[in-house]
């Protein structure tokens, strides 16, 4: 119960302390209320916005309140949010590996494979270089290098043993809707011991039925109000690896934060067209969120009524320009776009992309909506990783600059 108490006392503060933000907002962007987002979005308050502790379920009701205070509208009475299911296999004990006598640390030394089975079990470590490698005993750990990964003999060779071990470069977490056949992990090169004789690994897993919810809301426009605009950003990341927490500072709240910055600004300034704001769940988990949508759009906002779409993603850094995918399926809105920048010299240039089914745009764009995805680069390399915190992730010029060009291109469609 004490627990919950300071959670919701950190809620209220945190709501006051950004309304406070937001009253101070009349022209344009505003970089401390973005941050002061980001801050908490990625706080331990929402256990990284994934599926332990209902983590995003507390970011959705968060984002709700946000709306309400910037004063969107529902497309419904009962609120902003949009519930729906998906699997998920979820790690909500503390995982724990030892070699030897040396004892790893979960997020630092080793991640669990995503679809990683529970396994509680001291086995023998046998190093894998070739296909002749394998041993006859099955009842092995066997590790490797990445190499080996996507050689199909190798896959069917190593998933008779109790377990993989990939050694990595770096580790990148992911998500996953169902198990792997063979349970598996992955440890820094760095953290594994030069002498090995074997490896203990206890990590207990589940898949559970997980309800989450899209976060929709609406500004009239003041000329067009039965089409829209979009504008959309995943609230959703990892979540915990048992007590090891995914912060996603820059994935994704920094797009999310933008998306409400956003939505504060024509708030106060309203638009042509309407402008719809849709934070997405289960994004992490496989574009779920967004699929959910175009397989169930709102009666009042049907595919066809999103004159265009735009998606925020990874927005923290921008020194190396912005990419934009579906650059080349759409070349008018492009050079739109290419022409403010060009005017205004707000970022140093684009990485032009085609189309990728790399975050929630995709669907929209098998759907026949006409859509971008803008995602900022830079040096900021934190990534699926418990180092993309909020106190690596500080926005800077770049986020004002990218902030008025996407409002800019916002104004001229």
């Amino acid at each position: 119960m004490i627990k919950f108490y300071f959670i919701r006392v950190f809620y209220k503060i945190t709501s006051i302390a950004i309304f406070c933000l937001i009253a101070k907002i009349s022209f344009s962007q505003n970089r401390p209320f973005a941050q002061s987002l980001i801050d908490t979005l990625s706080s331990k308050a929402f256990y990284g916005r994934g599926y332990v502790n209902n983590g995003d379920k507390k970011a959705a009701e968060f984002l709700a309140h946000q709306y309400s205070k910037i004063g969107l509208k529902s497309f419904k009475k009962t609120g902003f949010l949009y519930e729906f299911k998906f699997p998920v296999v979820v790690f909500d004990k503390k995982c724990k590996v030892k070699i030897d006598n040396h004892k790893l640390i979960a997020g630092k030394d080793f991640i669990v494979n995503p679809g990683c089975k529970s396994i509680n079990k001291r086995l023998k470590l046998t190093q894998i270089k070739t296909l002749n490698d394998y041993p006859s005993k099955n009842r092995r750990a066997l590790f490797y290098d990445t190499s080996f990964r996507q050689d199909k003999n190798h896959i069917n060779q190593s998933n008779k043993y109790k377990l993989k071990i990939t050694l990595q470069k770096k580790l990148t977490w992911s998500v996953a809707k169902g198990y792997d056949d063979v349970a598996g992990i992955e440890i820094l090169n760095t953290s594994f011991p030069e002498k090995h004789k074997k490896i203990r690994v206890k990590i207990k897993s589940r898949i559970k039925q997980h309800s989450a919810s899209n976060v929709i809301g609406y500004i009239e426009g003041h000329e067009v109000k039965d089409t829209f605009i979009a504008i959309t950003a995943h609230y959703d990341h990892l979540g915990m690896m048992g007590n090891v927490i995914f912060p996603g500072a820059n994935d994704n709240a920094s797009g999310t934060s933008m998306m409400l910055d956003l939505a504060v600004y024509f708030a106060k300034n309203p638009p042509k067209y309407s402008i719809v704001f849709m934070a997405f769940a289960g994004e992490e988990a496989g574009l779920i969120g967004s699929k959910h949508y175009t397989d169930n759009p709102l009666e009042k906002l049907p595919l066809s009524k999103i004159k265009f779409l735009i998606n925020l993603d990874l927005m923290g850094s921008g020194e190396k320009g912005m990419a934009v995918v579906n650059a080349t399926i759409f070349p008018d809105y492009f050079n739109k776009i290419q022409s403010i920048n060009k005017d205004k010299n707000y970022l140093s240039g684009f990485k032009v992309r085609g189309k990728a089914a790399n975050s929630d745009h995709y669907w929209f764009t098998e759907r026949g909506v006409k859509c971008f995805f803008f995602y900022l680069m830079g040096s900021y390399s934190h990534y699926h990783d418990i180092n993309d915190t909020a106190e690596n992730l500080k926005l800077g010029e770049y986020y004002d600059k990218s902030f008025l060009l996407i409002k800019d291109f916002i104004l001229s469609i």
